[in-house]
């Protein structure tokens, strides 16, 4: 949400208490005691250039009418997917960051996951993201939406459409047309991981991070994302 390259990004504390103190260590520079917790490494300024020029340009009052507006697509989405069934489980209001994650209501007695509905959604050529939670609550799966600057109003009403017409489509499918469905779903996630010939054969074909014991991906098989 710095409206700059990726590459760049901040952190603020709202007071040095809440600063851990491992992260900060004291430096003695041009013959003065300095308390330092910056990262320092060799790179391009270019992405601290780009957040300088839309700090003078935007401001404190651009950057907030920017995320308020975010904040309100993000929950005229959730209000939408709510209507249609869905658990909304981010906070909405400006109490969180400005995405929508969902899941499918078990009550309805759904046929299909949220799988399902990325894909459909897939085919109408949005890229929205569906996986399971995290280790001892994989049971659960959502659905993810992050709100950008250029996801307006009137793109957000093409997803909710879509959204709409992704569901109509898997209600309309009887129990073989999903099971087929999920096939269809899980050969492409299958060959989606297939990324070089080593990984053709044996145990590596569905995780080939699987001799890691370093990584979450490689316990798990989950990447470090948030949502």
């Amino acid at each position: 949400y710095g409206l700059v390259y990726p590459g760049v990004g901040w952190v603020v504390w709202r007071d040095p208490k809440y600063l851990p103190q491992e992260l900060v260590f004291n430096i003695n520079y041009l013959g003065a005691d300095q308390a330092s917790f910056t990262l320092n490494f060799s790179r391009g300024a270019s992405q601290i250039i780009g957040q300088y020029y839309q700090l003078i340009r935007l401001g404190k009052r651009g950057y907030r009418r920017i995320m308020l507006n975010l904040t309100r697509t993000a929950d005229y989405l959730s209000a939408n997917l709510e209507n249609m069934g869905f658990i909304i489980m981010s906070q909405r209001g400006g109490e969180g960051l400005p995405l929508v994650a969902a899941r499918i209501d078990e009550d309805l007695g759904k046929q299909y996951d949220e799988f399902a509905v990325a894909h459909q959604l897939r085919e109408r050529g949005w890229v929205v993201p569906a996986y399971t939670m995290a280790p001892h609550s994989e049971q659960m799966k959502m659905l993810r939406v992050v709100v950008r600057e250029d996801f307006t109003k009137s793109r957000c009403d093409a997803l909710i459409a879509d959204f709409k017409l992704a569901l109509q489509t898997l209600d309309s499918l009887d129990a073989k047309k999903l099971q087929e469905h999920k096939e269809h779903q899980f050969a492409m996630r299958r060959r989606s991981t297939l990324t070089t010939p080593i990984f053709s054969k044996g145990k590596k074909a569905n995780n080939p991070f699987v001799d890691e014991d370093h990584s979450l991906q490689g316990k798990t098989g989950k990447t470090h994302a948030v949502c």
